[in-house]
C-alpha cells in the first residue's frame, strides 16, 4: 500500500472517530436525564440546530468581512453543535483551505462526504485539495465519483485526465482528454502523439 493511501485511510479513520464522538457528545450535552445512548430530546435538538445555523450565518458574515479566523471559529462552533451536518463541515473545510490549514480541511471535507456521499461540492473541494497535496489516487477517486454523479461535465474528465497523467496512466488519460473535448470543444482534442505515447508506454511494461 502506498504511503499516500495510508495517509488518506488514516484521515478517514480520524474523521469517522471524530464524527461518532461529536454526535455522542452533542447528544449528551442536550439530552435529558432519561435520554441516553445518543438519543437527545427533539426540542433540544431543534435548539442546537438553530444555534448551529446562527454560527454558520455568522461565520459567512465574518468571511465576507475578510475575518477568516473569526469565520473558522464560528464554523467550528456550528460543527460542534451539528456534527451530522455535511454542509457545515464542507463550509468549514472551504475556510480552512483559504487559511492553508490543509490537513484539517481534508478532515472536514472527508466528514462531509462520509455524511453525504453525493455532496458534489465537498467531493470537488476534496479532489482539488488532494491534487494540491499530491494525493493523486484519492483525487482520481473523487473525480470519478463526480463523473458518475454528473457525467456531462467536461472539466471533471479533463482534470481526471491530467491527474491520471501524473500517475502515468496514459491510456486512461487519453480517453478522458478525448471525452472532455467531445463534451466541450474548448478543451483540445488529443493528438496522434498521445497514441504514440500510449504505444510506447504499453511496450515498455
Amino acid at each position: 500500500m502506498k504511503s499516500s493511501d495510508i495517509g488518506v485511510y488514516s484521515i478517514l479513520f480520524v474523521c469517522l472517530t471524530l464524527f461518532t464522538v461529536a454526535n455522542c457528545q452533542a447528544a449528551a450535552t442536550i439530552s435529558g436525564p432519561e435520554d441516553t445512548y445518543c438519543q437527545p430530546d427533539k426540542n433540544n435538538v431543534a435548539i442546537a440546530s438553530m444555534e448551529a445555523k446562527r454560527h454558520l450565518d455568522g461565520g459567512r458574515k465574518l468571511e465576507r468581512e475578510q475575518n477568516l479566523q473569526g469565520a473558522i471559529a464560528s464554523y467550528s462552533k456550528a460543527a460542534s453543535l451539528a456534527p451530522e451536518s455535511a454542509e457545515v463541515h464542507f463550509v468549514l473545510g472551504e475556510a480552512l483551505v483559504k487559511a492553508e490549514n490543509y490537513q484539517e480541511a481534508l478532515v472536514r471535507y472527508t466528514l462531509a462526504v462520509t455524511i453525504a456521499p453525493t455532496h458534489t461540492k465537498a467531493l470537488y473541494g476534496r479532489s482539488q485539495l488532494c491534487l494540491r497535496m499530491a494525493l493523486y489516487g484519492q483525487a482520481v477517486k473523487d473525480l470519478s465519483q463526480l463523473i458518475e454523479l454528473m457525467p456531462g461535465v467536461a472539466d471533471y474528465h479533463y482534470q481526471r485526465a491530467t491527474t491520471l497523467m501524473k500517475l502515468k496512466n496514459i491510456t486512461e488519460a487519453y480517453h478522458d482528454y478525448l471525452r472532455a473535448h467531445e463534451l466541450n470543444k474548448k478543451y483540445p482534442r488529443p493528438t496522434l502523439m498521445w497514441k504514440k505515447k500510449e504505444f510506447i508506454a504499453s511496450k515498455s511494461v
